[in-house]
């Protein structure tokens, strides 16, 4: 017995005196290469510049050494996968705080709206704008994201009647026209020029225009 308490006495021993000798590494990352800003690839669209990871109080957790930088805590851009409506490939650079919705394109080619707002703001600003247009508003359930419209003859939409699907993407809040079933997309055409009329209205209240 007394041999065995031995024997574990002199490995817990070991192991004690192999931490020692283990490098410290946390402050490794000092010597991480910076690298350039992200470029935007073609057919991308910045929305807005709000962190996404931000470390809460950074300046009070982390010191520099004397005469450096204090820490500063990366902000990485927004991205969307969509082009601007007017087909322009160019990269738009990034938005300012505040940014206002941005009338675009999925990875499909269908018209969407991107607003880069959390979901009760947007759901209240589509409320709001639809208020100008002359889609009519027949219900709506906010949980699931959804205004239930009856379009006028002018946007050839048919059946007439179709749903507006506000959906959470990592950017923000998608808005998309679907059919009167929401089991798919509606019409290209019909959907831009609803969407269109809506994109104007949630213009006007972003402006803080009045009609």
């Amino acid at each position: 017995m007394q041999r065995w308490l031995t024997v574990v006495a002199l490995a817990t021993t070991s192991m004690v005196a192999g931490c020692g000798l283990i490098p410290n590494q946390s402050l490794k990352y000092r010597e991480a290469e910076v690298v350039e800003p992200m470029t935007v690839p073609d057919g991308w669209v910045f929305i807005g510049q709000s962190p996404l990871y931000e470390v809460p109080d950074a300046d009070q957790r982390l010191t520099a050494a004397d005469g450096e930088r204090s820490f500063q805590a990366p902000k990485p851009p927004d991205l969307v996968g969509a082009v601007p409506e007017d087909g322009d490939q160019t990269p738009v650079p990034a938005s300012p705080a505040g940014a206002k919705a941005v009338l675009a394109k999925d990875g499909t080619g269908y018209p969407i709206i991107m607003m880069p707002d959390r979901y009760a703001q947007a759901w209240e600003s589509v409320g709001q704008a639809l208020t100008q247009t002359d889609l009519r508003v027949t219900d709506r359930n906010r949980d699931q994201g959804v205004f239930f419209l009856t379009t006028p003859e002018r946007y050839q939409l048919q059946p007439a009647e179709a749903q507006l699907k506000l959906s959470h993407t990592t950017n923000g809040i998608q808005v998309a026209l679907m059919n009167a079933e929401g089991t798919a997309l509606a019409d290209k055409a019909s959907s831009l020029a609803v969407l269109e009329s809506l994109y104007g209205e949630l213009q006007r209240i972003g402006s803080g225009i009045r009609r």
